[in-house]
């Protein structure tokens, strides 16, 4: 606790997300001070007068049954993505290279889970209040911007790797083990660069040091992860605007491309194919890479509702003095990790290999032994 006045139930909390919540109740301050700025009641005043204010209290019954809620999220995040992995383990048809980015996500959204969602849902538990330390704070924050931007950064690969298995079939065939760990490494390593670097630094204050120090003064029970405009702008191009625009150029090229396939398909049916068993090939090959590119249209369409509205906010908030109020934040937010929880259902309904792996991992017929069940699994395969 500091000298400062401040009346620590207004006090907000910005769960480890890029958003930022005003803690400053305007009552009794005469001075404060972070990282040597230091500023008056009155200006502190002038610059927080207009901000959105502070969360609101829940009663004990009530954010006890909104953590309960919210609980459910992570619980069921865990395991449907440890489904999938399961999955790509014990069936060999999901055993592909492709699907090392798929696994790989399925972590990335276990981390989450695991390491992001129940900070969030313990403020929620103990109405915003911190008491797990400043480097705790950071480090909670840190891992949240990484894992949403390790995410994205799975489906921007799996976009690529599905424009070269449609559009540039030859090219998709040199795509080996080693290019695949490059790109995996590339998901993992990248995105410290832009959550625990500039964040352990306070590269995400600079120009804000003074709203920083009147809203959130030094020890202060609250774990507040604010940021300038710049940092909202350069993270939310580099973790959300790029990639989403990225994937959406080579979903569109995808269908042009799936597009003009099937149509020389149909012109070589309707003129009689000699080599059949050739066509045939042909044809079932397209159409196992069209549904997979269907199926990762799919998620990357879900991934970019379930976060828009967020890094939408993330970027107008500082843009508007922080005016935003904490209920829509939250809201986004957790729109954002719900999508963590999602993609196994979305595996699960429009990807064949993945149903029929998931029913009889649910219904432990894999227990008989991983070689029966996959002879079982291609025997079943063979004939469909």
């Amino acid at each position: 606790m500091t000298s400062v006045g401040v009346d620590m139930e207004a006090m907000t909390s910005v769960a480890p997300n890029m958003s930022f919540r005003p803690a400053y109740s305007g009552v009794g301050v005469t001075h404060s001070s972070v990282d040597n700025t230091s500023v008056t009641s009155q200006e502190c005043e002038w610059m927080l007068g207009e901000m959105s204010g502070p969360p609101p209290h829940y009663s004990d019954p009530a954010r006890i049954t909104i953590s309960a809620i919210l609980i459910c999220v992570p619980i069921l995040t865990v395991v449907g993505n440890w489904v999938v992995i399961l999955a790509v383990i014990t069936h060999r048809k999901l055993r592909t290279i492709t699907n090392a980015f798929v696994v790989s996500l399925a972590v990335a959204d276990m981390s989450v889970a695991l390491f992001v969602m129940p900070f969030s849902i313990y403020q929620q538990l103990n109405n915003k209040l911190w008491a797990l330390g400043d480097t705790l704070c950071k480090l909670s924050s840190s891992l949240d911007v990484m894992m949403c931007t390790v995410s994205i950064f799975h489906l921007s690969c799996l976009a690529v790797d599905r424009y070269l298995a449609i559009c540039r079939p030859f090219l998709h065939e040199r795509l080996t083990v080693r290019w695949v760990a490059i790109m995996l490494v590339f998901c993992w390593a990248t995105p410290v660069f832009i959550s625990f670097l500039p964040i352990l630094n306070g590269w995400n204050h600079l120009g804000i040091e003074q709203l920083v120090a009147c809203a959130f003064p030094p020890g202060a029970p609250v774990c507040a992860f604010i940021v300038n405009t710049a940092f909202a702008v350069i993270c939310s191009l580099i973790a959300f605007y790029i990639p989403v625009l990225f994937m959406g150029v080579c979903n569109v090229k995808i269908y042009m491309a799936a597009v003009q396939q099937a149509h020389q398909i149909r012109t070589l049916e309707k003129a009689g194919n000699h080599n059949h068993y050739s066509h045939c090939k042909r044809k079932s090959k397209f159409k196992q890479e069209s549904k997979a590119a269907k199926t990762l249209g799919i998620i990357m369409g879900c991934f970019s509702v379930c976060w828009f509205p967020f890094f939408i906010t993330n970027v107008i908030d500082p843009l508007i003095n922080y005016r935003i109020p904490y209920n829509p934040w939250q809201i986004a937010l957790w729109l954002g990790y719900i999508n963590s929880m999602m993609n196994p259902l979305l595996y699960y309904y429009f990807n064949r290999n993945f149903y029929h792996a998931f029913r009889r991992l649910l219904s432990c017929k894999v227990c008989k032994g991983v070689r029966d069940y996959e002879e079982d699994t291609l025997n079943t395969q063979m004939s469909e």
